[in-house]
């Protein structure tokens, strides 16, 4: 795993790493040692979470995003929330897209499934796990995935688990059918 930003963290040493859970239990949880941690079938893995680089894409996915009429109709793009998957799965997608109704659910206390996220993957992601991650939130409902790789610039759009699409530079990058209206380049995403 990753070491975040001003910290020497070794994530294979997390206190709870491992740890069995029910996902009732875990959703009352909070983690004493400084961890962030996903729910995989009922076992703690602990995450890295969004690092401080990651700030400008997400600012250019928000800035992006307020020009939709998703956004006028109360949708939200969400960082690092709760996302209950299947079973005893609970992911924190670096961003998720929930429209108005979905986080009126939410907010009454019902688990929703966001029907666009986006994961920010470094080279020290493991592959099996980013496979696997893709895999639960298309079997969840998800219905676009962007997984943004910052040091190459590219993106890979998912749209079910073995249909992507591979963009860089000018590409245009798409959020349907989740957010139809909301596309943006590869080059504006990245844009300091």
């Amino acid at each position: 795993m990753e070491t975040p930003i001003g910290t020497n963290r070794d994530y294979g040493t997390a206190k709870y790493a491992g740890v069995r859970m029910e996902l009732a239990d875990f959703l009352q949880w909070e983690s004493d040692d400084g961890y962030i941690y996903e729910l995989d079938n009922g076992v703690l893995e602990p995450t890295t979470g969004m690092r401080q680089e990651e700030i400008l894409m997400l600012k250019q996915l928000t800035r992006r995003f307020q020009r939709t009429s998703a956004y006028e109709q109360e949708g939200e793009l969400v960082g690092e929330m709760d996302v209950v998957l299947l079973n005893d799965q609970l992911r924190r997608p670096d961003v998720a897209y929930y429209t108005g109704e979905q986080i009126q659910s939410i907010s009454a206390g019902t688990t929703t499934v966001p029907g666009f996220v986006v994961e920010f993957g470094s080279v020290t992601d493991n592959e099996l796990t980013s496979v696997k991650k893709r895999h639960e939130y298309f079997d969840a409902g998800v219905q676009v995935v962007w997984w943004v790789f910052p040091l190459y610039k590219e993106v890979y759009v998912y749209t079910s688990p073995k249909t992507v699409t591979i963009c860089t530079d000018d590409d245009i990058l798409s959020a349907t059918p989740a957010l139809t209206e909301f596309q943006m380049t590869v080059n504006e995403l990245f844009k300091r």
